[in-house]
């Protein structure tokens, strides 16, 4: 989604990773878990809770570091996959459609009115980070006061969704999430400042209305981002 920027954490974990090998593109259609998975996420308490439960304790920090390198380093050297998964369609960084716009687009205004429009606690909306075409507001992206995530909801058009995940096919899983399609980028394993995200596709585009999809976004586990995106979706 165009307007779900990376945060300042993520930064440090490129800071922290290091430089790697040259990632090859992987273009043939890997096998990931086929079929889609009905998630479990965490409870309530801990969804609500802002203190970094998705996080994964640290006693060691040096050591943690190395690891990320390595595990950065590990992954790097795998082929970025890039093709259709299921509803989705992965492509190079930077060129996901979205939606087209005729004119720049504009820092959106009366975000409250949009379809778009979600509220919850921590999630704190900045129309700069939003963006309207012609009027109509396209895209709402809100950072989470926790400090380390993010989440946003668009409009699309296609039939399938473009998002440009930048992993191999062994981080990619299809899922659901509030009975709807999803896809999750999983963080590396064993790198404790690797991200991860989930996109899930809440309406599929049709001649009366362009689709909508949502965008969650973390540092540490899965379950931060899918009780993300539950929480846009209003089904927790």
């Amino acid at each position: 989604m165009k307007y779900l920027t990376l945060l300042p954490i993520v930064l440090l974990v490129v800071a922290i990773a290091g430089c790697g090998e040259e990632s090859a593109v992987e273009t043939t259609t890997p096998t990931p878990e086929e079929g889609a998975v009905q998630t479990t996420t965490p409870t309530p308490e801990a969804a609500e809770g802002l203190e970094g439960w998705w996080l994964t304790p640290i006693p060691d920090v040096e050591s943690a570091i190395e690891r990320a390198k390595e595990a950065d380093a590990a992954d790097s050297a795998k082929p970025r996959f890039r093709g259709e998964l299921g509803d989705f369609v992965i492509v190079e960084p930077n060129t996901a459609s979205g939606y087209p716009c005729p004119e720049p687009y504009q820092p959106a205004t009366n975000l409250e009115r949009s379809e778009l429009y979600f509220s919850f606690p921590g999630a704190l909306i900045d129309p700069e980070l939003s963006g309207s075409c012609q009027g109509t507001v396209i895209a709402i992206t809100a950072g989470i006061i926790d400090g380390y995530s993010m989440v946003g909801r668009g409009y699309f058009l296609g039939p399938k969704l473009e998002e440009p995940f930048d992993a191999p096919a062994d981080r990619l899983k299809l899922m659901t999430i509030g009975g709807k399609p999803a896809l999750a980028e999983l963080p590396i394993p064993d790198h404790f400042l690797s991200t991860t995200q989930v996109v899930v596709i809440e309406r599929f585009p049709s001649e009366a209305a362009p689709g909508i999809a949502l965008s969650a976004r973390s540092v540490g586990k899965l379950e931060r981002a899918i009780a993300l995106a539950e929480q846009v979706m209003g089904v927790r």
